[in-house]
């Protein structure tokens, strides 16, 4: 006999306002009955609910506690890709989109015409970039090139670089400040970054600072330098690349970095992220890997031992636009009722604290507390307190 797969359909009734969970009476209590009937008195009180849950500290008491840490030469630098997107470089996905047009998949003997195929083909194949990561990967290292075994790298740091106007951006500049010796002394532990580019290296020398050693294969650091650990490989615009220059970019070796523990990179990940205090900079925490090694650190460190992100808060225009957007194309799912009691600006506001939360509550659970900052002049501002200190 075949198995009834189907849903029970006790579970597919609509949600009522009775089975919103535990609401009480004294949050009703306030309220008429017109009101209570109301989708965003729904949303208000869960809101409200919500807004009571311990967070992350004050700011100011997070910034104090890396002061602490910078002044300990404690402090680890984490930097992702929004930092080098602020000086003008891709993130991830500009840079696919920029490998792409500089590659052929057609292999038609008409060029005009391959060209014209491959247009309209990335055009129409939209599909996820893992997918088309692993692709790039496959047919950039095919071909007459294939006994080079860091074609693929070639022609990233092609993309990365061809046609970039590079500039030092408020945020780097505060960054290089941070990472900028003391009479010959460093003061952060080192810099651990997710970034191909040299950026920060360039402007650490046009800064006049070279107490730094850039680190991406297995190898000691020297003593009297401050590491920049690029976990994910190094792509530097100047001089030649050597297979010790791979980077993970493509799925395969992401792959390989996840299900490998003993790995370089994720054993100096992990080891600064157990040990030392960290400032996640231009992240979005989105990373497997990443969440991984922060997931394995805090069951290794104090309960009271937080790492610190500082992120930029969602921008309230941003929420008005995509909840337009909803209202105006799901008129099956928000009924007309609702649609008509819906508090637009009260709606768009709530929505957005309602993702600031989530975001902290998530990197909290990753052990990492969440700073806010209103735009790029804020996060400097930030970070200079942490270099002044209290």
């Amino acid at each position: 006999m075949q198995n009834d797969l189907r849903v029970p359909e006790e579970i597919c009734k609509s949600v009522t306002w009775q089975d919103l969970s535990s609401t009480t009476w004294g949050e009703l209590s306030n309220y008429t009955f017109d009101e209570i009937q109301n989708i965003n008195t729904i949303i208000r009180i869960f809101h409200q609910r919500h807004s009571n849950r311990p967070l992350s500290p004050p700011q100011s008491t997070q910034l104090i506690e890396l002061s602490k840490a910078y002044n300990s030469k404690k402090l680890v630098l984490v930097l992702g890709s929004g930092v080098s997107m602020g000086c003008g470089l891709p993130n991830w996905t500009g840079l696919l989109k920029k490998m792409q047009n500089n590659i052929y998949l057609s292999r038609d003997d008409r060029e005009d015409k391959a060209f014209f195929i491959n247009k309209l083909f990335l055009k129409l194949f939209n599909r996820h970039e893992l997918i088309l990561a692993r692709n790039l990967h496959h047919h950039s290292s095919s071909g007459l090139e294939n006994d080079d075994c860091i074609v693929f790298e070639k022609f990233v740091r092609c993309a990365l670089y061809k046609n970039t106007e590079s500039k030092k951006s408020k945020l780097l500049a505060e960054i290089i400040r941070l990472s900028s010796d003391y009479e010959g002394e460093k003061l952060l532990d080192c810099i651990i970054t997710y970034n191909y580019d040299d950026i920060l290296e360039y402007y650490l020398e046009e800064n006049n600072q070279k107490n730094y050693k850039s680190i991406y294969y297995s190898e000691m650091e020297e003593l009297g330098t401050i590491p920049i650990y690029h976990v994910h490989g190094f792509l530097p615009r100047k001089g030649n690349l050597t297979d010790k220059n791979k980077i993970i970019l493509s799925e395969e070796a992401y792959h390989v970095l996840y299900n490998t523990n003993n790995a370089w990179n994720n054993e100096i990940q992990l080891e600064k992220f157990i040990k030392n205090k960290c400032l996640l900079i231009g992240l979005s925490l989105n990373d497997p890997n990443l969440r991984r090694l922060l997931d394995s650190a805090k069951k290794a460190r104090n309960n009271d031992e937080f790492h610190n992100i500082i992120v930029l808060r969602p921008r309230l225009a941003d929420y008005r636009k995509k909840l337009k957007n909803l209202l105006k194309n799901n008129k099956d799912v928000l009924n007309e009722k609702i649609i008509n009691n819906l508090d637009f600006e009260e709606t768009a506001k709530m929505l957005k604290g309602e993702e600031e939360r989530f975001f902290e509550e998530d990197a909290l659970s990753l052990g990492v507390q969440a700073i806010w900052a209103e735009n790029d002049a804020d996060i400097g501002e930030k970070m200079q307190q942490i270099k002044r200190g209290p």
